[in-house]
This record gives C-alpha cells, structure tokens and sequence, in this order.
C-alpha cells in the first residue's frame, strides 16, 4: 500500500540528526531549497518522506511547503481531513503543545492504540517522551489525541487505479477513489479515458450524495 510505502521511508530515516547539531541544517532542506537551511523542518522532512514514497502528490498536491498552517489550509480546501479521534496510519497530524487551536508541529501517524497515536517525526527530540516541537532529529513519539488539533488524510495512490499514473487526471483520479467515490477494476486498472455508462454515473452521485451525510 502507498501508506506504507511512506512510512517504510520515514522510519529508515529515524535517528537522522541535524548537522551541526542545533543548526536546523538538514538534507531535507539540501532537497527542498539550501536557502531554508537553519529553518524548522517538520514539514519539510514531510514532504521529503512523500517524495522519496513516490507520493509527492498526495503531500500538498505535488507542491511544496514547509509551513504547518499552510499545510492544513490546503488538506481542508481539499476535503481531506479528520477528527483527531479518527486518526489512523498514513495520516499527517498537526500538534499544538501550548493548549491552542494553531498548529505548530507535524508528524506522520503510524498506529493508534485508544487515545494515543504513534508517530514519526522530524524536527523533534530522541525518545518516546516529551512533546519538544523543535528538537535536533528525526524520532518515534508517543502523542495523546489531546495534542493533536487537526488530522490530514493524504489522498494516496489508490491500489485499484495503476494505470492512473502520469494520466492527466490523476489527481482528481485519487481525489475520487480516496473518497470511495470512484472504483478501479478488479485487475488493478482505473481505465480513466473509458466512456461512463448511465449506471455508473448514477453510483457515483449516490456515493456522493451519502459522503455529505
């Protein structure tokens, strides 16, 4: 699954540190644009994982952002977002440490076990405790649903649509599929440029019709 994908490439980077240390100097940075390094890297590291997954346009549609508020406004813009209580693997979580609605740290969810939620990020602190939203690497975290002031659900690749790839409507293809409006076929194709029959145009506005119930 393209979720795993990422977090199979956010957790070879556990460990990672800036360099020097306390510098906020990182190869996430080196990808994203040098002229940042020295800057908070949450988000970067974020979109770096997307990237190096093959995702990147499930991460803030392909673009490129390094901000937390940023982040979110696109995710909301876009329908894709979560109660924190619903927060599941695969999903970006905006975190605020100070009791406010604003987010100021991001993290990838990688299992939730009742109220706390299993991630891993960058920018923070070695080890499962504290809640250091500006720290020196990249580590697992333990954080409480309290914390968590918005979820993101990335519109990953669906595994039913692989010959949406490199289509020109492969993101409103994701956009559909993620959203269970929209179905590939049982071997594995989307057939995108194939002609919509009555029927099927029917149970998509059926679909539709439920999701904003």
């Amino acid at each position: 699954m393209s979720k795993e994908n990422v977090i199979g490439i956010a957790r070879g980077e556990l460990g990672v540190t800036e360099d020097p240390p306390g510098s906020n100097r990182t190869k996430y940075w080196e990808a994203y644009d040098p002229a940042f390094q020295g800057q908070p890297w949450c988000v970067c590291f974020l979109w770096w994982v997307f990237r190096q997954a093959g995702e990147a346009p499930a991460f803030f549609g392909g673009g490129r952002t390094a901000s937390c508020t940023r982040l979110l406004r696109w995710y909301r813009e876009h329908g894709c977002t979560a109660a924190p209580a619903e927060a599941e693997a695969g999903d970006i979580l905006l975190l605020n440490f100070r009791g406010g609605t604003e987010p100021e740290h991001c993290a990838l969810a990688v299992k939730r076990e009742g109220n706390v939620v299993f991630t891993i990020e960058g920018n923070t602190t070695p080890g499962w405790s504290g809640s250091q939203d500006n720290g020196g690497c990249v580590a697992e975290k333990a954080r409480s649903l309290a914390r968590i002031v918005a979820v993101c659900r990335p519109p990953y690749a669906p595994e039913t649509a692989e010959d949406a790839a490199g289509h020109w409507a492969e993101s409103a293809i994701r956009w559909a599929v993620a959203r269970g409006l929209m179905r590939g076929y049982p071997d594995g194709c989307f057939r995108p440029d194939r002609a919509v029959t009555r029927g099927e145009l029917a149970a998509v506005l059926e679909r539709l019709e439920e999701s904003r119930q």
